[in-house]
């Protein structure tokens, strides 16, 4: 017997890929004339970049590049100096199945760099990084019913919620910045570019998302010297997105990722105001949910002949719950060789997070990468480096128990010298998740009927039963081949489980 469907589902995202593949990064780096010859590497980085990233024809292919940066301290005058080159790269995945409007989640994480100095102006770098790639659709579950007078249905009352948007665009935000009021860039050390989403507001098919980019610059002011300053700037930007589903009572949960960026230095004789030129490419990925009141059938049997239920496991979404939260981490840096005089920069390089869940609540943990540029004793640059763990518990997500997604980044650090050789660091993660609170269900789909077996009557009117506490009122019908409304009605019953041990009559239909 076939169960109606009858218009009634709800939708929640499906992962149809799921994969990461490690791309290697050859670069044979002579240094251009201007640069002055190399005394001592201090750091070699592998950055990677993502430019676009599309899905057809059963290939998802990702297109970037990863630059390759190296800083070190100059034979001449023994100041920072570095030189960077960039290597393009292109990676592609097969799909099994090419969904309408996919979400494509990307992430990179740089494995190792290795440097070796053939010469004073030659580098030879091998290094490799991590290319995780996600793509996600929208998965239809059927939620049945029945209208078949001979069948008893158990059915529970559930909150379900309901994915009724699932979008995602890039675009880039391109500003100048005036450096007036800061010292003049002779050539940029070191540079981070950070995104928050500060509000989202959906109107009918559309999202209107407010954020901040966070532009970080460390660099060199005068050659000759050393001297070196840097910017913090914070960049306001807006932008709306096309969203179908999506309207002002969904529950939207917004994450935004910097795909990848660009610094030029604006050279303009003519303009008395120094600026720099900043353009980001910002990937804003969008899922909107409606909670509604469902009821699942999680039972069903034929009163009048045997008969047998086909089961299927929902999962189910109960709550969604957005999280913005911050934590602060502590981190005593101590130097073991020699003393520190100055501290010219210090910034975080990577922030990992992952997800965990106990009966507390979300948990996010994962480890930061914390890098200084300082001055030991003698005035010479030395670069420092630590990892620290952190764990943070959402507490506006308590009653969650799984992430859809989680971020992580450092929105600031602050530090003091204890003493000569220590640092203490105060660094305020910020963290970003959609958490949801899951559940799994065991639903009926279908009940097989068996005509030819009918439930033969003993002819008896009722039936006494023992019941004892704890027991169901749906078992005990279901056992008897009764219908759950009769018993309830004639034990003058309120409610399915029964709190203390009584005799109960059971009616025959």
């Amino acid at each position: 017997m076939e169960f109606n469907q009858e218009n009634r589902s709800f939708c929640t995202p499906a992962t149809v890929l799921d994969t990461v593949a490690e791309q290697l990064a050859d670069v044979d780096l002579t240094l251009p004339d201007y640069c002055p010859d190399i005394e001592k590497i201090l750091k070699c980085t592998l950055t990677p970049k993502i430019q676009s990233k599309s899905l057809s024809g059963g290939q998802l292919q990702i297109d970037g590049y990863c630059v390759v940066n190296v800083l070190y301290v100059e034979s001449i005058n023994k100041t920072i100096r570095c030189c960077e080159q960039s290597v393009n790269f292109t990676q592609c995945f097969s799909v099994k199945e090419t969904p309408d409007n996919p979400v494509i989640m990307t992430r990179t994480k740089s494995e190792y760099i290795n440097c070796r100095a053939l010469s004073p102006r030659r580098l030879v770098m091998h290094g490799a990084f991590s290319l995780y790639a996600k793509v996600f659709t929208i998965s239809k579950t059927n939620i049945y019913t029945s209208s078949d007078s001979n069948l008893e249905t158990n059915k529970k009352a559930v909150r379900c919620a309901d994915l009724k948007s699932f979008c995602q665009e890039q675009f880039n935000v391109c500003e100048e910045i005036s450096i007036a009021d800061k010292p003049a860039i002779e050539t940029i050390l070191h540079s981070d570019v950070g995104v928050s989403v500060t509000d989202a507001k959906a109107v009918t098919g559309k999202l209107m998302v407010n954020g901040e980019i966070n532009l970080r610059m460390f660099y060199l002011t005068d050659v000759e010297s050393g001297e070196t300053a840097k910017i913090d700037y914070l960049l306001p930007f807006n932008q709306i997105i096309d969203c179908e589903g999506i309207d002002e009572n969904t529950i939207n949960c917004v994450c935004c990722d910097v795909m990848s960026y660009d610094i030029r230095l604006k050279n303009d004789m003519l303009s008395e105001k120094p600026a720099v030129i900043l353009d980001v490419k910002l990937c804003v990925t969008e899922e909107g949910y409606i909670i509604n009141d469902e009821e699942i059938i999680v039972d069903a049997y034929s009163v009048f002949c045997a008969s047998q239920p086909d089961f299927e496991q929902l999962s189910l979404i109960n709550e969604v719950s957005p999280a913005s939260e911050l934590h602060m981490e502590k981190i005593s840096v101590k130097v073991d060789d020699g003393k520190i005089s100055k501290i010219l920069d210090i910034y975080s390089d990577y922030v990992s997070a992952e997800k965990s869940a106990n009966e507390d609540g979300v948990k996010i943990t994962g480890k930061i990468n914390i890098c200084m540029l300082a001055l030991n004793e003698d005035n010479m640059p030395v670069f420092i480096e630590r990892s620290s763990d952190y764990e943070h518990m959402l507490n506006s997500a308590s009653d969650c128990n799984d992430v859809n997604y989680a971020e992580a980044r450092a929105a600031s650090i602050s530090y003091r010298l204890a003493d000569d050789n220590t640092v203490e660091i105060r660094c305020e993660i910020k963290i970003t998740a959609g958490a949801v609170k899951k559940d799994l269900l065991k639903a009926v789909k279908d009940v097989a009927v068996f005509e030819d077996k009918p439930i033969v009557s003993d002819n008896c009117a009722l039936t006494l039963y023992f019941a004892k506490e704890g027991e169901s009122l749906w078992d005990i019908a279901k056992a008897h081949n009764t219908r759950l409304e009769m018993l309830l009605s004639e034990n003058s019953a309120d409610k399915q489980t029964l709190d203390y041990p009584q005799m109960l009559l059971i009616p025959r239909v």
